[in-house]
């Protein structure tokens, strides 16, 4: 994650943060603001898989700033967290928030990719391998090219599902877990063991995937690409990308669930 801007930086933020404080003075607020604006940013970017369909990075970076505003207000040191990392997971489940809230996600999709979900882990199992698209059809009774299109339509609803699941596995770790990659962490013993847990499962998690669904894992998160970029890339068709993008969240997800239910 990028540090605060060499216009804007403070040189004694945690001093100006605690003055602020004690007197609500409004300039250094504004001050701090303009610091610490480079988490918004950084959140802004890194989330870009799941907003990038709702709205433009420069709206959610605005919605980081109105987050950032209510941290510098209620932040306390005295529970061991240092405040980029507060301000930095305060920021990051507020976008999940906020794109919830727009119901960007049909009712539809959200229930057929609940069925698929749970198609996918029973024959996970009773297969003791990962299912096929055509042996998922037969399960849930539909043709072949009907899961095909649920695959496409689950996209954004998958990254958020499992930006959710990251959020909730390891509560104060999981911003640290993000398929982008933050910095910053805490330096709690125990919280310091969490993240390299999780780190470690995530990193299992994507060595399960195919050879094709690890590349567009790769473009899509640390290359940043957009979905037609990749399947420029590659090759083939946008849909192909989409469903192959999400098949790689829900093989991820099922490991990471499978591991927090332990």
């Amino acid at each position: 994650m990028a540090g605060p801007d060499d216009k804007f930086r403070l040189e004694d933020p945690a001093k100006a943060l605690e003055t602020y404080q004690r007197t609500g003075d409004a300039d250094l607020r504004n001050d701090l603001l303009m610091h610490y604006s480079y988490i918004a940013k950084s959140v802004a970017v890194q989330m870009r898989g799941i907003t990038g369909g709702y709205a433009q990075v420069e709206d959610i970076v605005n919605e980081g700033i109105i987050t950032l505003m209510d941290c510098l207000d209620k932040y306390t040191p005295d529970k061991g967290m240092k405040f980029e990392n507060y301000a930095y997971m305060r920021v990051r489940n507020a976008n999940i928030d906020f794109v919830r809230k727009q119901d960007w996600v049909p009712r539809r999709v959200r229930r057929t990719a609940r069925e698929v979900s749970e198609a996918y882990n029973a024959l996970s199992t009773e297969l003791m391998r990962e299912p096929t698209n055509k042996e998922l059809a037969a399960h849930m009774n539909v043709p072949e090219e009907t899961i095909h299109k649920h695959l496409a339509e689950m996209n954004a609803g998958a990254v958020l599902s499992f930006e959710e699941l990251l959020a909730s596995a390891m509560p104060g770790a999981a911003e640290q877990a993000t398929l982008a990659g933050a910095e910053g962490a805490d330096t709690l013993p125990e919280r310091d063991l969490m993240q390299t847990e999780l780190r470690a499962q995530l990193v299992a998690a994507i060595d399960s995937l195919t050879e094709k669904e690890r590349l567009v894992v790769s473009l899509y998160y640390y290359e940043r690409l957009k979905l037609h970029e990749i399947a420029t890339i590659m090759g083939v068709s946008e849909s192909r990308i989409s469903q192959t993008h999400s098949k790689a969240i829900l093989k991820m997800k099922q490991r990471l669930t499978a591991y927090v239910n332990m």
